[in-house]
């Protein structure tokens, strides 16, 4: 399943004063846009559909559904495990906007974590456990993101280093909602732009929407949300999908992903 070459990128860590070497291996560009090609009309048939992904990525031992309440749809959850005990968590909505709701759909941005996964899996050297988590939101609340968050365990909780929010991805070049973020994860994604020759901006949303990290900030759990929209989206919907800039987006992530693995440290923990 698994296209390409082996991508290594050697970067200098200012603040770690040595280079770090980073191991991924992107999907395929027309691979992957052949899995964001057909946009499931139903909410079950999306968590359907992720599932075949995850699977078809290499995840099938460690791919679990997790029931949301009383939902329809539950939380679609896909560990990679890692040598040491810090947790990254990469997630992303993948529902349906309810009907008469003005919401942009972030089936691209959830259907992107499988390839994430992939990506991530071709190193067999990584320190931390990565937990790609597709959330069965209703509408514009983060009802699945707070039901995963609230239902980790307190050791669970306390071993989670960061946590990586996929917004809507694919309508233009990728931005950083910077006043909801943890600045030392901004600035490491700035960093990998840099190195991959990649684009990034800051564009920050609407600071009273309801939002899939706040379940994890409540715990005090660093956080970075990283999308594609602008004041255009905002205004007027969504524009037409790019996919240049969506492939580009794909290649940052799995680049910053892998950099985050070798930089996040053990984060201070709160009476």
């Amino acid at each position: 399943m698994r296209a390409g070459a082996l991508a290594i990128f050697i970067i200098g860590v200012c603040a770690a004063c040595h280079a770090q070497k980073l191991r991924f291996v992107p999907v395929n560009k027309g691979e992957l846009l052949a899995r964001v090609k057909t946009t499931p009309a139903s909410d079950r048939e999306r968590a359907a559909l992720i599932k075949r992904l995850f699977v078809l990525a290499g995840c099938a031992g460690q791919l679990s559904e997790q029931p949301v309440g009383e939902g329809d749809t539950p939380n679609i959850v896909c560990a990679l495990e890692g040598r040491g005990q810090g947790t990254v968590i990469v997630g992303a909505r993948y529902n349906l906007g309810a009907p008469g709701e003005k919401t942009i759909d972030n089936w691209n941005s959830a259907s992107l974590l499988p390839a994430l996964y992939e990506c991530l899996s071709a190193s067999k050297k990584r320190r931390h456990r990565f937990v790609f988590v597709a959330f069965a939101d209703h509408g514009s609340d983060p009802t699945g993101a707070a039901f995963f968050a609230g239902h980790m365990n307190a050791s669970e909780a306390e071993s989670v280093e960061g946590m990586v929010n996929l917004g809507a991805l694919g309508l233009s070049p990728t931005k950083v909602w910077t006043s909801r973020s943890d600045k030392d994860m901004v600035q490491e994604l700035v960093l990998m732009a840099y190195a991959l020759k990649l684009t990034t901006s800051q564009f920050d949303l609407n600071s009273d929407a309801a939002s899939d990290v706040d379940p994890f900030a409540s715990l005090r759990i660093p956080e970075i949300t990283i999308h594609s929209l602008t004041q255009v989206n905002i205004e007027a919907g969504a524009t037409p999908f790019q996919s240049n800039n969506y492939y580009d987006s794909y290649r940052l992530l799995c680049g910053y992903l892998s950099y985050l693995d070798v930089t996040l440290k053990p984060r201070p923990h709160h009476p």
